[in-house]
């Protein structure tokens, strides 16, 4: 990777995107947008994976938002802030477009831009010691449109309302109930339930995520842009594959199916 504020490894078909910016409780620089987009960019081109993990390093935050430090540096003066807004954008469709399977594994601050990053993952797993704000007004930043919409898809509006106008903080808990989260898991289990839901994912059949994927993204999509012909050409890809037919044959022999994604 470019920066070091990235971290990446994989594990057979499990891949981790970390964010390293502890002292900074993983707030997120220029850079490390750019390290995120070419890191999921590299494991979305990588067949071997199947699932990407993001987490934050440190034990005490996912994201906790901008690198507010650095917002002399890197969005202010000509153009910076849209450049700062196009790499970020950037970055953040990536991970929602890729065909692997995302999960977000949240410990401790989710603020702002971590939510951002939250919301474009699959799936969200947190510990009770999470907690969850989006205090844009408190800086006078704005939001554009695709993120907002992300984040509103998810919870709905006045959730959403509740976070940027309302200025509310919602724990786990209220996180879990509004559905920012799936799932929260006692911090001492939470590792062990992220690679065991990785894992499980990763030996479901390929083309089935990669169809269900892309359906759920037109769905939420606004009508003039649905991909409604390759959706259907997906669900067809699905019957006519090896992995249906080795899907079918191992559930009637009661055993674990193989799946290659072919």
């Amino acid at each position: 990777m470019p920066t070091d504020r990235i971290l990446t490894r994989r594990t057979g078909p499990l891949a981790w995107i970390t964010f390293n910016n502890p002292a900074r409780l993983n707030a997120i620089s220029l850079e490390m947008w750019e390290g995120l987009g070419e890191a999921v960019a590299a494991f979305d081109a990588d067949p071997e994976v199947r699932v990407i993990v993001l987490d934050g390093a440190g034990g005490k935050a996912f994201v906790a938002g901008a690198d507010v430090s650095r917002y002399e540096k890197e969005r202010m003066g000509d153009n910076a802030q849209e450049h700062y807004a196009r790499i970020g954008e950037k970055a953040l469709a990536a991970l929602y477009d890729t065909s692997k399977a995302t999960i977000a594994a949240i410990d401790g601050y989710c603020i702002g831009g971590g939510i951002s990053v939250a919301v474009c993952c699959d799936l969200r797993i947190a510990t009770p010691e999470s907690s969850f704000a989006q205090p844009a007004m408190r800086y006078g930043i704005g939001y554009r449109y695709k993120s907002l919409r992300r984040v509103t898809d998810l919870i709905g509006p006045a959730a959403t309302k509740e976070l940027l106008i309302g200025g509310r903080s919602f724990d786990a808990a209220q996180a879990l109930a509004k559905g920012l989260v799936g799932e929260v898991v006692p911090r001492a289990e939470h590792a062990d339930a992220v690679s065991r839901q990785a894992e499980k994912i990763a030996a479901g059949a390929p083309l089935t995520l990669k169809q269900v994927k892309h359906a759920i993204a037109q769905i939420v999509r606004d009508p003039a842009e649905r991909e409604l012909a390759q959706s259907e050409q997906y669900f067809q890809d699905c019957y006519a594959s090896a992995d249906y037919r080795e899907g079918i044959r191992a559930f009637a022999e009661k055993r674990q199916p193989t799946f290659r994604g072919v």
